[in-house]
């Protein structure tokens, strides 16, 4: 997350939703003392990211400090099948990474290795793994770590109650970034875009989903199923 003392603003960063772009292009504001990258909170007594939810920063010192609080969120479709491309790029990286104290980077690799298993035991193939992956990790943040894919309102609601003042989305991002500017009472600053892939760059098919022409009917059914309050709380249509 972003937090802007100056500013006094938080700005939640839920996986998959231009939190990279967002940090890029929002550095100049951001004072928070909490590595971007896995760490131990010993407010939370757990290994958490930048990706810390809204439960958490209830936990967190800075949640209690009356400060304006957004998210953006994205389409839960292009959510899932950029998840799927981010766990074989961890696969590539994040092995490589030393974290201190040694248990952490332990449990990365751990955590590691049983994302892309699912990934291996799906042939390489979106349908496949969204089918294979169990609820439990979707729904549970503190099992794993390095899951990318928990609905995305848990960034912004908490035991059902929306407690962010400002709601943005992926797919009309610069429009919504200058709205969360005026939100937060900064100067828009130039956009600078991260953690892109190959994949992000490609056209859409004339909607604002880009990868669900990909998909099955089964893994429509199952994204439908495993992120309905996401649909509904973010008037996203289901396919």
């Amino acid at each position: 997350m972003i937090i802007a003392h100056s500013k006094k603003f938080i700005l939640m960063s839920p996986w998959k939703t231009a939190s990279s772009t967002c940090h890029a292009s929002l550095g100049q504001y951001n004072e928070s003392v909490y590595p971007r990258f896995f760490y131990y909170n010993g407010f939370l007594n757990r290994v958490v990211t930048q990706h810390a939810t809204l439960a958490d920063l209830t936990a967190l010192p800075e949640g209690k400090l009356g400060y304006k609080v957004a998210a953006f969120v994205r389409n839960p479709y292009d959510r899932a099948y950029s998840g799927f491309i981010q766990i074989q790029r961890d696969f590539q990286e994040q092995p490589k990474v030393e974290i201190e104290p040694a248990w952490i980077t332990h449990l990365l690799r751990a955590q590691i290795a049983t994302n892309m298993s699912r990934v291996i035991s799906a042939g390489f193939n979106f349908d496949a793994w969204i089918n294979l992956l169990p609820d439990y990790e979707v729904y549970e943040p503190g099992h794993n770590t390095n899951m990318v894919l928990h609905p995305c309102h848990y960034w912004t609601h908490v035991n059902g109650e929306q407690l962010v003042g400002f709601v943005g989305k992926v797919e009309q991002f610069e429009h919504d970034f200058h709205r969360f500017c005026d939100y937060v009472d900064i100067e828009p600053p130039v956009v600078q875009l991260s953690n892109v892939s190959e994949h992000e760059t490609e056209p859409t098919t004339g909607d604002t989903c880009k990868y669900a022409g990909r998909m099955s009917r089964r893994a429509l059914d199952r994204i439908n199923e495993l992120f309905a309050k996401d649909f509904e709380l973010f008037g996203y249509d289901m396919l």
